[in-house]
């Protein structure tokens, strides 16, 4: 236990010996700031001074020399003509280099009344401007709390070093020269101008809490909170009005939207949007009315004069943003509209073309008209993607890592969910090309046979000879076997059936009833001509098959239907069985051995 206070209190030591080697860092880099902010300062002052001198020494030369030396005295007057122009071009670029100091150099406000009276740039002594900030803020709170002190009383000394604002024996604030420097004014100019600041600052903010004051602030926010009362009581009235005329005009006025015989909107739909519309302006208006007396209100009292401010700054700074935004994105929205145009009227081309070549206008080797909308389409889809590619940079926050992020993730949610989805439509387009099949076309998938009536880039839909309609994915297409029975069938479909008959009956005379079977079929063609084969020698039976050709796959199944009517009638009027026969013997116990008899 004691190895576990030692080890917490170690830790605890490290922490704060952390925070505050850090916390001297953060103070050693302003000190280094703020020094080498004076150091400048001081050089630009003593090349100030040494001008000054230089001036004085050659004003007292020439005063120095009389009429006879007057060769002399016109140098030393050219000279100080010289020294004066080169003065004046130093003073402009000093000039230039404060107002880069104080423009690259953090400032620190004296705002003791949530009004800001003066700026401090610089360090004092062993005092930091944040520092030299903060007490001076102190001291004119403490005079303005102390009722027996008097701003007349206020004056300024000045010395050799700086200029200070005094009462009595504390000093408010000291304007040095590097102060005057950077404000371009002298010391005792600067000094008289915050005096003033600070009396006007305390004096005011005395008024402005006097008993009188507050009472009449009060008054002030209760009449502006009843005006405000009044006008939504007038508000809530007008919405009743509005609500109650229209539920009374609803027969006569508001009458339904028709589109043809389609009645898009009835008149009770009609009647509730309008009454949501009035309570939406309602709202409006009261959150209208509120936004424009509460910055009122708080302007009323001086500690929350800038609650009013922050409080317009909420809306008016994200809409001055956003229009500075809108603005700022004009050339790219133009761009992109440029992009769009283009690429619309690019696709329409693309579209003509491949509509030509769908209606056979246009003929290109090697390439099926049934080609063509299917590759349009892909065609369309890569224009439309490299359209995506082209304005994607142009978008609203598309450098942002949160576009980014959000983009990656719906990818990565697309490529994760859409595997099968991505798999049918590639098989649909291999199946496209393949052209196994088109639409109107009788073919069998697997155990599934039915007439083509939709072929689309996910799936494949027959209609069966009962009516009834099967949807077949593609990848399940394209991973099995297709037999189609609509591509020759101009020529014939050859469709068979099977039939058994004994061995007893000779096999002439099968072919001959079978054979005598299709000629009386309208359905069948008669060439090719049809014909019968033997399949199978069984135990007991043959299997006999009759091909006959038929022109339409889809009464393949009433032409054997027929068939197999005729069979039964003939078979039956010749006397022939089909059935196969099967032979059954019941075997008696025999005793495999008998004792002979012994009394014989």
């Amino acid at each position: 236990m004691r190895r576990f206070y030692i080890f917490f209190f170690t830790i605890i030591l490290c922490f704060c010996s952390t925070i505050v080697g850090l916390y001297a860092q953060e103070n050693d880099s302003i000190n280094k700031k703020e020094l080498g902010l004076s150091t400048l300062l001081n050089d630009i002052r003593q090349q100030q001074i040494n001008d000054s001198l230089e001036r004085q020494k050659l004003q007292h030369e020439i005063a120095s020399l009389k009429s006879q030396n007057s060769a002399k005295k016109e140098n030393l007057k050219q000279q100080l003509n010289n020294f004066d122009e080169e003065n004046n071009l130093r003073k402009q670029q000093l000039k230039i280099k404060v107002d880069s100091i104080k423009k690259n150099t953090k400032r620190y406000a004296v705002a003791p009344f949530n009004d800001t009276l003066f700026y401090i740039y610089n360090k004092l002594g062993s005092s930091l401007a944040k520092d030299r900030a903060y007490n001076v803020v102190n001291r004119i709170e403490n005079l303005y709390e102390d009722d027996f002190v008097k701003v007349d009383s206020f004056k300024i000394e000045n010395n050799e070093i700086s200029a200070d604002i005094v009462y009595k024996d504390l000093i408010i604030t000291s304007i040095t020269e590097l102060d005057a420097l950077l404000e371009g004014k002298s010391k005792e100019e600067i000094a008289t101008q915050y005096l003033k600041r600070i009396q006007q600052a305390i004096s005011q903010e005395r008024a402005d809490n006097s008993i009188a004051k507050v009472l009449i602030r009060t008054g002030l926010v209760l009449l502006i909170l009843v005006v405000f009362s009044i006008l939504v009581y007038f508000i809530n009235r007008l919405k009743r009005y509005g609500t109650n005329r229209l539920l009374s005009e609803r027969t006569e006025r508001i009458k339904d939207v028709k589109i043809k015989n389609y009645v898009f909107l009835t008149s009770v739909q009609k009647t509730r949007i309008f009454i949501n519309m009035i309570n939406i302006a309602r709202w409006g208006l009261i959150v209208l009315i509120a936004f424009i007396m509460l910055p009122i209100v708080f302007s009323v009292f001086p500690f929350t004069q800038s609650w009013a401010s922050n409080l317009i700054g909420l809306f008016t700074k994200p809409l001055k943003k956003a229009v500075f935004a809108i603005w700022d994105y004009i050339p790219n929205l133009i761009t992109v509209f440029v992009i769009l145009f283009v690429m619309r009227y690019a696709v329409r081309f693309v579209k003509y073309i491949f509509n030509e070549i769908d209606k056979g206008k246009l003929e290109i080797n090697g390439f099926h008209r049934e080609f063509a909308m299917p590759t349009f389409t892909i065609v369309r889809f890569l224009l439309q993607a490299f359209t995506l590619v082209l304005v994607f940079p142009y978008l609203p926050g598309a450098n942002s890592d949160i576009f980014k992020g959000i983009s990656v993730f719906i990818g990565v949610l697309f490529s994760l969910g859409s595997s099968s989805a991505i798999s049918n439509i590639i098989a649909g387009l291999v199946i496209t090309y393949m052209r196994p099949f088109r639409i109107g076309d009788r073919i069998t998938i697997a155990d599934k046979t039915g007439v083509v009536i939709e072929k689309s880039p996910l799936v494949t839909r027959l209609r069966t000879i009962k009516n009834e309609e099967i949807t077949i994915p593609n990848s399940s297409i394209l991973s099995g076997n297709t037999v189609n029975y609509s591509t020759f069938s101009e020529e014939g479909i050859c469709f068979q059936v099977e039939l058994t008959v004994g061995y007893e009956e000779p096999w002439q005379r099968i072919h001959e009833l079978l054979l005598n079977i299709p000629s009386r079929i309208a359905r069948v063609n008669q060439l090719p001509a049809p014909f019968v084969l033997q399949k199978k020698l069984d135990d007991f039976y043959v299997l006999y098959e009759l091909n006959v050709y038929i022109s339409k796959s889809a009464e393949i199944e009433l032409a054997k239907s027929e068939i197999y009517q005729h069979i039964l009638n003939d078979f039956l009027a010749a006397g022939i069985e089909m059935n196969g026969p099967h032979l059954f013997a019941k075997v008696d116990h025999v005793p495999q051995y008998q004792p002979k008899n012994t009394d014989k």
